[in-house]
């Protein structure tokens, strides 16, 4: 392997790293926050996502499916082999925070940066999504 495409690979295996660290970052934060009851952390910017945020905690029944889904969806893509899982178990959680953050939250940075890191990990790992449209298909 040349070390061009060494580097490369080193620049992908580290974004993929820094987005699962966030997201099993951010689910622990959740989990923590439903296993003893506090509120939310997160101060959010508009009085809309602030109140769609608070019905969310309140409602007790957003946050725990919320935290599994990070935790595991961020360990996943943590490890190279089941980044495609990963990347599908984030997908539902990454269009929510695009549409929260860029429509409720005013903030289209990090509400449409988010979903765009994502879009660039699954091509990159497009191969890892094949079997979800061949299966069954004699190769």
């Amino acid at each position: 392997m040349t070390m061009s495409i060494q580097l490369k690979e080193a620049a992908w295996t580290g974004l993929r790293w820094l987005f699962a660290l966030f997201f099993f970052g951010v689910g622990l934060v959740i989990a923590y926050c439903v296993v003893t009851g506090t509120p939310s952390p997160w101060v959010q910017p508009t009085a809309a996502a602030a109140a769609l945020d608070r019905a969310f905690h309140e409602s007790g029944i957003i946050d725990p499916p919320l935290a599994a889904s990070y935790l595991a969806g961020g360990a996943a893509l943590a490890v190279r082999r089941t980044a495609p899982l990963g990347l599908f178990l984030l997908a539902p959680a990454v269009t929510i925070i695009m549409l929260f953050d860029t429509v409720l939250a005013k903030l289209p940075i990090p509400g449409l940066s988010v979903p765009l890191i994502w879009a660039m990990l699954a091509v990159h790992h497009f191969e890892g999504f094949r079997c979800l449209w061949n299966f069954g298909q004699d190769h």
